[in-house]
């Protein structure tokens, strides 16, 4: 098999490796900067039952594998706002996280136009959506229990 990610969509037979992807990297890079609303909020988003849920109510898990283990995922809602992005530390700065983003929002453009996608980034993701040509809308602030940078990719 080769060390070259690849990318699939997710099923929720995936929902059990996603937790977990998702609960160590969540651990390592958003929850130091929340608070125990935050925290609590971001745990049950990581649950499988509510990946399942998710993914039953039609959004899109593109998961990127490597050599049968999950190192990447990107989701994107309701057509216009990035879910989750979010790269095994081995694979970071190896461009993966723009493939990511490049075939979720591919996958957007089949089903609709948007003209802006937005995304709640944290503060480590910050320089990394901007390098994928988003842009801060403000500064950090706490929305529905979670500290994050609302953020733009404006398509026009």
């Amino acid at each position: 098999m080769s060390d070259q990610p690849y990318i699939r969509l997710a099923t929720p037979d995936d929902a059990a490796a996603l937790q977990a992807l998702l609960t160590r990297l969540l651990d390592a890079y958003v929850l130091p900067e929340q608070d125990a609303a935050g925290i609590a909020t971001l745990s049950t988003f990581a649950s499988i039952d509510r990946i399942v849920a998710r993914m039953q109510a039609g959004l899109h898990h593109h998961l990127a594998e490597c050599e049968g283990n999950l190192v990447g995922v990107s989701a994107l809602r309701d057509d216009g706002h990035l879910v989750m992005l979010f790269v095994d530390t081995p694979f970071q700065h190896r461009g993966l996280a723009r493939c990511l983003w490049q075939t979720a929002l591919a996958d957007v453009l089949t089903r609709s136009d948007p003209a802006r996608i937005t995304v709640n980034a944290s503060g480590f993701a910050v320089p990394v959506y901007e390098r994928l040509g988003f842009v801060r809308l403000g500064e950090s602030v706490v929305r529905n229990e979670v500290r994050a940078t609302p953020m733009e990719f404006r398509r026009r």
